[in-house]
């Protein structure tokens, strides 16, 4: 289905709706003012944290959640109250805090959107931490709606046609989608990160593939593969009851065709190559980078990168 202009206006009206009620009746906060930013639009400026998400259907836009971070830690405090959170997860959850609003609100969106036998399905979210700036391509078209309460500001940019950007609102030109046109593989993700799980579904989601199976443990993964049987595994090395390399070992003992790439910090460079060693056929760095991610499933793949 082709871009379609028109759709924009719908989205906006059903999006600020939601977003209105979820503010008022779910965090107790009242928007204080909505103003909508047509027309000429050049540049999206991002505030502090901001929450991406890929409508396909009947709409198809790129909605990116940017939020002021005093907003967003007032409704990371409503939405984990009664909870117990460390010192050292309060970042962690309040990228967490951004992706559930945007889910909940877009979710419940959809169903204002969705036509007849063609609901709007929605991507994960990806989630930056930069107040970057994103200037618009000559074909596509930037609106945008600023909301203002007392705990501070959050845009609502929709941005289209979709596929002129990645899942972190680069512009895609050429060189940047090569690689994409290999048939879509199945993908298993294994990692203890939520946060990191989340990433690569956005990731590969983005780049046409479909992620069948995600495993905490490496223990859970060797119990799995043989059911799921996917093309291609990302392993984590540090997790708990058995390890990125102790499992990659058990799966390749098991399945000598499984195709395993390793997901590990700059740290781990001595265990990646004893995975690698152990039959991994590679690996990538966090953060990760959906360029080096693309890349490295083309050379496993032997495809053009």
């Amino acid at each position: 289905m082709s871009f379609n202009r028109l759709k924009f206006p719908p989205a906006m009206a059903a999006v600020l709706t939601r977003s209105r009620d979820y503010l008022q009746e779910e965090i107790g906060l009242k928007v204080e003012r909505a103003k909508p930013r047509t027309g000429s639009m050049d540049s999206l400026q991002l505030r502090d944290v901001t929450s991406v998400v890929q409508t396909s259907g009947p709409i198809q836009l790129r909605i990116a959640f940017s939020f002021d971070r005093s907003l967003l830690q007032h409704i990371r405090s409503v939405v984990t109250a009664g909870l117990h959170i460390a010192p050292h997860e309060k970042e962690l959850f309040l990228r967490e805090t951004a992706g559930e609003v945007v889910n909940s609100i877009l979710g419940h969106a959809t169903a204002d959107l969705a036509e007849k036998d063609n609901d709007v399905i929605l991507s994960p979210p990806t989630i930056l931490d930069e107040g970057k700036l994103i200037h618009r391509p000559k074909k596509a078209i930037f609106t945008s709606i600023e909301m203002s309460t007392v705990r501070g500001i959050a845009d609502i940019n929709f941005i289209g046609p979709a596929e002129l950007f990645d899942g972190e609102l680069n512009v895609l030109g050429d060189e940047e989608k090569k690689g994409e046109g290999m048939h879509p593989l199945k993908v298993m993700i294994v990692d203890d990160s939520l946060l990191t799980v989340r990433t690569l579904t956005g990731m590969l989601t983005e780049m046409g593939h479909l992620v069948v199976q995600t495993a905490g443990t490496g223990a859970k993964a060797r119990e799995v593969y043989g059911e799921v049987k996917p093309d291609l595994v990302t392993m984590d090395i540090t997790m708990p009851d058995m390890d990125g390399i102790e499992a990659t070992t058990a799966i390749l003992t098991d399945f000598p065709t499984a195709n395993i790439i390793m997901v590990t910090s700059h740290g781990q460079q001595g265990m990646v190559m004893k995975a690698v060693k152990a039959g991994a056929k590679g690996y990538v760095l966090k953060p990760i980078k959906p360029d080096k991610l693309r890349d490295m499933i083309a050379r496993v793949f032997k495809t053009s990168p």
